[in-house]
């Protein structure tokens, strides 16, 4: 009986919101529709845009509801935190990328300092086909691009136009190296980056593939007026390294990050002022980016050596000599009133017949409609 009720009870601990977070989707679509047309009609578009951040960082409270509030993980910063939560700002955001919590993490920082609805994200081109959540990342000025398509810079760079052009404060967020790095699944990727990184007579990375420079490129030349800072990030996933086999697992995805199979993430964050930057050729910035990324490579080892050797969980890592780790906690108050709206608004569609007949009507015609008028109508090409 007792081990039939944990297994309930953990089991609800993924189910809930798992259920929770893909139901409300059409709810959350339905409402950014019927502000977007109430703006269109009656407000300039600057108006629509800060409503719509606005809306955009209710629903990120929601998701960070189940990724801070729901489950048992301890979160610690190290580096520059101190200097990047006291004051909001427009921020190139730069991050090694193991697992689809990553873009959670960004959320995790960006509200320490008032920014989640500012963030925009640069994702590949494969995302945008997700219904009703593809569509609404463009219209809110996220930027798709395809791996290994020279031919997409004129994308990457409209985008970036587009970004400028909004005018709003902007959290723009990068994961250089394309895809994820997964030793378990994704050994190909791994194999590539090292092959590359011998042929440019550069020391290969063990722990990051080596990064793709075309979107940093594009961001730095073209937002170097507006950006304050870039942000240099490294997760790092506890959890992740089998001692016995002497081999690194790979990070946990959501799932497994909502049903408690980590207990503790790091997250290292290193500012540069954005003049701090070289820029005056794409050479430069490409090499920098190298630079960052094999300082991520080294950090990544150190972080798994202590992970080995460490004795006890009260040992906490830190990145270097002089680092003080703080533990970051997400009052419950900044995501309880996200989580009741969209709870209200969801449950009634799901518990009755009529409701649950509006609901998969909304599912089976909004998605083709949505996926159809982005092919149809890209945002770039509506931009001024």
């Amino acid at each position: 009986m007792l081990t039939a009720f944990l297994l309930a009870v953990n089991s609800a601990k993924l189910t809930i919101p798992v259920v929770s977070l893909y139901a409300s989707a059409p709810t959350f679509f339905t409402v950014w529709s019927l502000l977007r047309f109430i703006t269109f009609i009656c407000f300039p578009r600057h108006i629509y845009r800060r409503c719509d951040d606005h809306l955009y960082s209710i629903y990120q409270r929601f998701v960070l509801f189940f990724f801070q509030n729901w489950v048992n993980v301890k979160i610690y910063v190290h580096g520059d935190y101190k200097e990047i939560f006291e004051k909001k700002e427009n921020v190139l955001y730069l991050s090694n990328h193991q697992s689809s919590v990553d873009w959670v993490i960004t959320n995790m920082l960006a509200i320490q300092q008032g920014s989640l609805g500012h963030i925009r994200h640069v994702l590949k081109n494969d995302l945008k086909w997700i219904p009703f959540y593809g569509f609404y990342l463009q219209q809110h000025g996220c930027i798709y691009v395809r791996r290994n398509d020279k031919g997409d810079l004129n994308r990457v760079e409209k985008g970036m136009r587009q970004v400028l052009n909004n005018g709003l404060p902007v959290w723009l967020v990068i994961f250089p190296e394309g895809t994820r790095y997964n030793p378990i699944n994704n050994t190909d990727a791994i194999e590539r980056s090292r092959t590359f990184a011998q042929q440019k007579d550069l020391s290969p990375l063990d722990y990051v593939l080596y990064p793709r420079s075309g979107a940093t490129v594009s961001a730095i030349k073209a937002l170097k007026d507006k950006l304050d800072a870039v942000y240099d990030v490294t997760i790092m996933y506890n959890q992740t390294y089998d001692n016995d086999r002497q081999i690194r697992l790979a990070a946990p995805s959501m799932s497994e990050y909502l049903s408690g199979q980590t207990n503790e993430l790091h997250i290292d964050i290193r500012r540069f002022r954005i003049n701090e930057i070289p820029n005056e050729t794409n050479e430069e910035i490409s090499n920098w980016l190298y630079q960052r990324y094999y300082l991520k490579d080294k950090l990544l080892k150190e972080f798994y050596e202590f992970q080995k050797t460490k004795q006890t969980d009260s040992v906490i890592f830190k990145s270097d000599k002089d680092d003080i780790p703080f533990e970051i906690e997400l009052p419950l108050r900044a995501t309880i009133f996200s989580c009741i709206f969209f709870t209200l608004t969801t449950l009634p569609l799901l518990i009755t017949e009529r409701g649950r007949s509006i609901y998969w009507k909304f599912c089976l015609f909004g998605t083709p409609v949505t996926l159809l008028w982005m092919h149809l109508f890209p945002p770039l090409k509506n931009e001024n």
